[in-house]
């Protein structure tokens, strides 16, 4: 009989999704018809693509997405968007380096990446807290199913031809698959992971999903690495590991951008 609760219980927290945040502005203009991809309260997407203009495409500009607040935001700062934007470039970065030639130049034929932030729901840091102490003497993944965060995003992917790719994406934190960070933007910061999981397999696959594009030598690979790496740093990986067992926030694990500035100095 508790097997039978447990599973009812796991039904429950996995339909359980944060609301998708209402829109405040910051949409992306396109001239393209968008088509539905789900529309319901924890998810959200819409997009277009243009599958013979992304095949013919070789290389991709390094992306410099600088999220800005839709609306004025207490429990957000500039410092924590700065780093929600910079964890966004570096996936977008690393995802597409496996694929394409990195362009440091920004020819027109490249393909470049923008993206804005149409909307954010704050994660509730004293229930966050409160679902990971409790998650520590539950078996198996928990969390309390208020207080989760969300975000909003517009993409666009575009050369000197125009727009390649849009999506318009949403997408609210799940009780099971997203873990309680004590951080107003654990969810956000988490959830921008898979936003450009999906928005990076659009471009790479298109809208089948099938695999149409192999990936680069080893080499090429490790060479978009490197440069994604000095642009936008790394995450700690032992804490980014710790992280799964206990609530570390993004800020703990994730340094952010580095200085530029910094390594210009010590090259002289």
């Amino acid at each position: 009989m508790s097997g039978k609760f447990s599973i009812l219980a796991l039904l429950m927290l996995l339909n359980a999704c944060a609301s998708i945040p209402r829109s405040n502005g910051g949409q992306l203009v396109t001239d393209k018809p968008l088509e539905t991809v789900t529309d319901e309260q924890g998810r959200s997407v819409s997009r277009y693509v243009d599958a013979d203009l992304l095949s013919d495409i070789k290389s991709y500009v390094l992306p410099e997405i600088n999220l800005t607040l839709p609306e004025e935001n207490p429990d957000i700062t500039k410092e924590q968007l700065a780093l929600i934007s910079n964890a966004l470039n570096r996936s977008m970065c690393t995802r597409l380096g496996q694929y394409l030639r990195a362009d440091t130049t920004a020819s027109g034929d490249a393909m470049r990446v923008e993206v804005s932030l149409t909307g954010i729901t704050p994660t509730s840091k004293s229930i966050a807290g409160i679902s990971a102490a409790v998650d520590a003497f539950v078996p198996g993944p928990f969390r309390i199913p208020v207080g989760m965060g969300a975000i909003a995003l517009d993409a666009r992917a575009s050369n000197d031809d125009g727009t390649l790719a849009f999506m318009r994406w949403a997408k609210g934190a799940n009780p099971v698959f997203n873990s309680a960070k004590v951080s107003s933007i654990g969810d956000a910061y988490a959830l921008v992971e898979t936003f450009t999981r999906e928005f990076g397999q659009l471009l790479i696959q298109g809208a089948g999903g099938e695999e149409k594009r192999k990936k680069l030598a080893d080499m090429d690979i490790q060479s978009n690495e490197r440069l994604c790496e000095s642009r936008y740093g790394k995450v700690d990986a032992v804490g980014k590991g710790a992280s799964f067992l206990i609530p570390l926030s993004p800020e703990f694990i994730d340094k952010g951008k580095p200085d530029q500035s910094q390594d210009s100095d010590e090259g002289d």
